[in-house]
């Protein structure tokens, strides 16, 4: 086990080191800076990934729906410059768990029916 964790703490740390986390990590911090901006985003943000997250027959439009409500945020360079650097970190995240669910041979079929 010792030699697991010090693997996840070397990924840890070479997550940590990459052009995405800083980046992210900079811009949420001047996001955090301006507490409306913030709420808003995060408002947008919670309401987004509900969305996501349900089953809903009206998605498209819904999330259509959702993107005019929030339009302003777009219009705003920081919190369009957040929302980019969220974007790339978490699809940086996302590449390293599909690598690991595709090697380590953890079975996930159940998750499609």
């Amino acid at each position: 086990m010792r030699e697991i964790e010090d693997a996840l703490n070397t990924l840890i740390d070479t997550i940590k080191s990459t052009k995405e986390y800083n980046q992210y990590q900079t811009l949420l911090n001047k996001v955090k800076n301006e507490p409306e901006l913030y709420g808003r985003i995060c408002d947008y943000r919670r309401q987004s990934l509900a969305l996501q997250l349900s089953d809903n027959e009206n998605f498209i439009q819904e999330n259509n729906e959702l993107q005019k409500r929030f339009s302003d945020l777009l219009n705003i360079g920081l919190s369009n410059e957040y929302f980019a650097a969220e974007h790339q970190y978490c699809m940086m995240i996302r590449e390293i768990q599909e690598r690991y669910l595709e090697q380590i041979n953890i079975e996930t079929d159940f998750l499609e029916g």
